[in-house]
């Protein structure tokens, strides 16, 4: 059963308004729409993200990549078995960008981050 966005798929699309989609990496965007893909006909994946199928095919081309209400539109539709899929695909793009981050400073900036890390996240 789809989740399209609508009465049944408000849970899908509660969640995916937390995720800051904003940060994602292009690449952690083409791979979420591959996973939606890959259980999904391109004109069928099109209709649920509000998008044509030619957009469909640009993102798996990697010709430009789905925009920040594309992305939020495709978690919410997700189906329960593609979300440790896509959820891994977003944890370890955001922790990639924050180590990157992280290599880049001088030891008292990577002491005050993980202070905030621990504060934040670890508590």
């Amino acid at each position: 059963m789809n989740r399209d966005i609508g009465a049944e798929g408000y849970e899908g699309e509660e969640k995916a308004l937390l995720i800051p989609v904003e940060w994602l990496s292009k690449e952690a965007r083409f791979k979420i729409i591959e996973t939606l893909i890959s259980t999904r006909s391109i004109v069928d994946l099109a209709r649920n993200l509000g998008v044509t199928p030619t957009a469909i095919r640009k993102y798996l081309r990697r010709d430009t990549h789905p925009s920040n209400e594309v992305i939020r539109r495709a978690l919410a539709i997700m189906e329960s078995y593609e979300e440790e899929k896509i959820f891994m695909i977003i944890i370890q793009d955001l922790l990639s960008a924050l180590k990157m981050l992280y290599d880049s400073l001088d030891e008292p900036y990577k002491e005050r981050m993980r202070k905030i890390i621990e504060e934040t996240i670890l508590q």
